[in-house]
């Protein structure tokens, strides 16, 4: 529904003005016009194609004749916006409106239809204004008196030198501060209806928005992003990669600088709160604080005939960019230094960054000061916030290998001491780096354009290893020596213990197991604790104490690894082959961690170095096979590694090393 308002005290409805104007001067040849119901005044926009008239008539009862009667009267749809009567002000300033049905009905109780003008209406006139959207404008009329305006205007400003104040020529003009263009604030008027201001790249021609007539009221300005949700808006300048550093209202001058400081906003996040004052005092500095009240800082003022004066007042915002750096952890298995083809990242493994003295770090912000500033920090900021003990943020890398840092605002106070990213190694034997294993690096602020929008971010400059971007990449590796144990081992209690089901699944799948052998008397295979008949095995023994109950599959395997060998030649050494291969898997599967080695880590055979899935195949194929001198051989092999405290492995994956952390 369409309003326009000819400021207060001017008689209006639905942009029909109804009475004689009252105010300063009075109306100038002022007519009297009918209301439009408010059912004429709906319409539907589309998105796309423009707006549809929602009713061509309206119904209204009323007596006629002394008889109650319902009449249907064709719509005018008219929003008279000329003449203009004079405004209160010889400004000319008027404001129109557009509100959602739903606020409106509300506003009347439901009552919108039967001619209903929404005069008598809650809000203005059945408009409520966190439900509408509005636009001031003039009307300038050629016999009108003098001038009078209370503009006030909008900047905006690259803060890059973080000191919480702009100046241009800092050292050098390149060092200096910059004016931002097509930068969006937030306004939020007396009436709580908040319109959307887009700054220009003149210091000299700013936006202005007017509180003319609404100057002794509270007004409000933001340009609300981290804590948009908060206060209920939609965020702006929502690239997400800065903070603001300072928010203040000064006397209009063409140059900033050369208007006096009215107000100083409390300072917001990086900024201090006057000399002596702790670093960090509050939350975002999006927003003018509770509002301003114009009258409380200038007058309106008076042009020339004709002319609109300068604006009165400005409010000016800072901002700062921010950096996100990620720190990615590399299995460097060829130990080169770099990333190649096949080698992964690391999951788990601690990094930290330290943050130097010269950040100015949110030090007053805690959960009992300030809860609800703390909980939206620690939900933007999650562990960067929570995480830190004198400057010091720990993380571990994610299933990715990778961590990230959030908001890492510039180093440029003070001493100008660098931050730090560092990797830990662990205690755990083995493992050492290929890189080094810390990097210093500096964080400046950047304003640059994408389609003639600003955007401030931060940038990683100046790092130490001599690399450039926002990703830090360490690279590790491990020698790993594994302490094998015999097949007795895994026939006892201790060694049985650790297996499980996916052990005897994978060994009753290779051929040496799949079916039953001749040479195994105290069981058969595959292990399931039965004989082919159905009788269970035997209970498993260690001297006269009983280790594994009958009927068991695990009380099968530690028969068969302990099976005598009496007949080997017969069976052409084949059970010595097939009792060393399972202890050789179950070592592979569960040393040196419970985890085991992946199949593609690699063991010295012979001279060659072989995968341990190509050693298991080996072993098969050899079993399958009647090459006797090849089967003793091999089951020699096979049985020193089982013997082995001290088997040189060589990893592929970091899984095959000791758990680094």
């Amino acid at each position: 529904m369409f309003t326009v308002q000819h400021e207060p005290d001017t008689g209006v409805n639905g942009g029909t003005c109804y009475e004689t104007v009252k105010g300063k001067g009075g109306p100038k040849n002022a007519e009297t016009f009918a209301a439009e119901p408010l059912e004429c005044r709906l319409f539907y926009f589309d998105g796309e194609n423009g707006i549809t008239l929602t009713n061509p008539t309206y119904t209204v009862t009323q007596k006629v004749k002394g008889q109650w009667v319902e009449q249907e009267i064709p719509c005018s749809h008219t929003i008279q916006l000329y003449p203009f009567a004079n405004t209160p002000n010889s400004g000319g300033v008027y404001k129109a409106w557009v509100s959602t049905y739903e606020s409106v009905y509300d506003a009347c109780n439901g009552d919108v239809d039967n001619g209903a003008t929404g005069e008598n209406c809650s809000g203005v006139f059945g408009i409520v204004p966190r439900f509408s959207k509005t636009d001031n404008f003039k009307v300038r009329l050629g016999d009108r008196e003098i001038p009078v305006t209370y503009d006030i205007a909008l900047r905006s400003f690259h803060d890059k030198n973080l000191n919480c104040q702009y100046d241009p020529d800092y050292n050098t003009p390149a060092n200096g501060d910059e004016l931002i263009e097509n930068w969006d604030f937030g306004v939020t008027d007396p009436f709580e209806s908040r319109s959307i201001f887009r700054t220009t790249g003149s210091e000299a021609l700013p936006i202005t928005f007017s509180v003319l007539e609404q100057e002794m009221l509270a007004w409000s300005v933001d340009h609300f992003m981290w804590f948009a949700s908060v206060n209920g808006v939609t965020p702006l300048n929502a690239n997400f990669m800065h903070f603001t550093t300072f928010a203040e209202l000064r006397n209009y001058a063409a140059r900033h600088n050369d208007g006096a400081l009215r107000l100083g906003f409390m300072s917001p996040l990086a900024c201090d709160q006057g000399e002596g004052a702790a670093v960090i005092s509050r939350d975002s500095g999006e927003q003018t604080d509770d509002g301003f009240t114009p009258t409380d800082f200038a007058d309106p003022v008076q042009g020339k005939k004709g002319e609109d004066p300068d604006p009165v007042l400005v409010v000016a915002f800072g901002s700062i960019g921010i950096a996100d750096i990620t720190v990615c952890k590399v299995f460097d298995r060829n130990k080169n230094g770099m990333k190649d083809d096949g080698e992964g990242y690391i999951p788990n493994w601690p990094v930290k960054l330290t943050v130097p003295l010269s950040v100015p770090l949110p030090d007053d912000i805690n959960p009992v000061a300030t809860p609800e500033l703390w909980t939206e920090l620690v939900a933007i900021f999650g562990n960067d916030i929570s995480g830190m003990y004198n400057r010091v943020i720990s993380k571990n890398t994610g299933d990715n290998g990778c961590a990230v840092f959030r908001a890492l605002v510039p180093n440029i106070r003070g001493d100008l001491a660098p931050y730090e990213v560092s990797e830990s190694l662990s205690q755990s034997p083995g493992w050492d780096n290929t890189t080094i294993d810390k990097v210093e690096f500096d964080v400046q602020s950047v304003l640059t354009y994408v389609n003639s929008l600003p955007v401030i971010d931060g940038e990683v400059v100046n790092r130490t290893e001599g690399k450039t971007g926002d990703t830090f990449v360490f690279h590790n590796t491990c020698d790993v020596l594994v302490n094998f144990d015999t097949k007795g081992y895994w026939h006892n209690k201790n060694g049985l213990s650790e297996l499980d089901e996916t052990d005897r699944t994978y060994v009753n799948s290779l051929a040496s197991y799949s079916s039953p052998s001749a040479y195994f008397g105290a069981g058969d295979e595959p292990f399931d604790g039965l004989f082919q008949g159905g009788a269970p095995v035997a209970a498993a023994f260690s001297g006269d104490s009983v280790i594994w109950e009958a009927g068991t599959w695990q009380s099968e395997v530690s028969h068969f690894l302990v099976d005598s060998n009496g007949n080997a030649e017969e069976n052409m050494h084949k059970e010595q082959l097939a009792q060393q291969l399972p202890a050789f898997i179950f070592n592979t599967r569960h040393r040196p961690g419970t985890d085991g080695l992946s199949g593609s880590a690699s063991i010295e055979v012979n001279g060659t170095w072989m995968t341990i899935d190509e050693i298991i195949a080996l072993a098969v194929a050899t079993w399958s096979s009647n090459d006797v001198s090849a089967i003793i051989s091999l089951a020699a092999t096979i049985d020193g590694f089982n013997n082995n405290d001290a088997l040189p492995v060589a990893p592929q994956s970091y899984t095959d090393c000791l758990a680094p952390f």
